[in-house]
Order: C-alpha cells, then structure tokens, then sequence
C-alpha cells in the first residue's frame, strides 16, 4: 500500500467507532469494504508504523468523572523508565508523558489523572506517590475545557 491509498482509506473511517458488536462490520457497510479486509488494513497500517494505535476515546465526564487534574512530577533520570510506567498503570491515569524540563523546570513526567471529586483526585495522586516514592509533584485542576478530538487526517 502506498500512502495516498492508505489517507484515502484512513478518511472513511468514522471518528466515532460503531456502538455495535461487530463495529467493523458496520464500518465496512459505510465503506463498501469487507471487515476483515479493513482489519487487515488496518494491521498493516499498524505494522508499518503509519498508524501507531487504535483506541477507544473515553469521555470521562459523561461517565461521571467529572474533575481531572495534571499532575507533574520530579523524576531522576535513572528512576524515568519504571517510575513513567508505574503511574502509567493506574486505571485513573490516562496519560503520562516524559516531557523535557527546557532547562528551567524540573518536572519531566505528566499525568493526567481523572476522579469523580476533586478529593478522588487527591487520593489517587497520594496512592502515586506512595507507590512510586516521588513525592516532588504539583497539581493542576482542570477549570474548563476548550478541545477534545481524536487526531484526524488532514488533506495535504
């Protein structure tokens, strides 16, 4: 496959999966193409590094979660692998990055934590702590939000 045919074949796919149990077979009706085919496709796709995952987007404020706060952290270099991947295990973490300090902040790790109260949220980054040991943190609370979209392909 080649890259026009994959963006072309990336467009006709929905941004918001089928609620169905067989949402490929759905997607395939809208698309004239058979679910395995676009599993294999999108396999491939996978492989080849085009796409790197495909992945349910949860809105966690129409599922009751309804506070979530970025949390940063002050990781040594040595610790940043483990560390990044014990707060990446959380369930109420959905992101946690490595970030580069830019020379003049010392936080390098971020997590994005959701909780139904802003005191879940406490707990939760307290439950971190105590497991990671890290305790050089600081939080931030979400007060409103501007954007949230799935990336998209772009006609170029």
């Amino acid at each position: 496959m080649h890259r026009e045919s994959d963006r072309a074949f990336l467009k006709n796919i929905p941004d918001d999966f089928p609620l169905d149990l067989e949402p490929y077979k759905e997607i395939g009706k809208r698309c004239s193409i058979d679910s395995d085919e676009i599993i294999k496709r999108l396999k491939k796709m996978l492989d080849e590094g085009v796409i790197r995952r495909i992945a349910a987007v949860l809105y966690h404020r129409n599922v009751s979660y309804t506070h979530n706060a970025m949390v940063v952290w002050r990781v040594e270099k040595e610790d940043i692998e483990k560390t990044g991947n014990i707060m990446a295990s959380f369930p109420e973490v959905s992101h946690c990055y490595e970030r580069d300090t830019g020379g003049y902040w010392g936080y390098n790790i971020y997590t994005m934590i959701h909780g139904k109260s802003r005191e879940d949220c406490l707990s939760i980054v307290r439950r971190i702590s105590d497991t990671t040991g890290k305790r050089d943190f600081k939080i931030f609370f979400s007060k409103r939000e501007f954007k949230k979209t799935s990336i998209k392909v772009i006609n170029e």
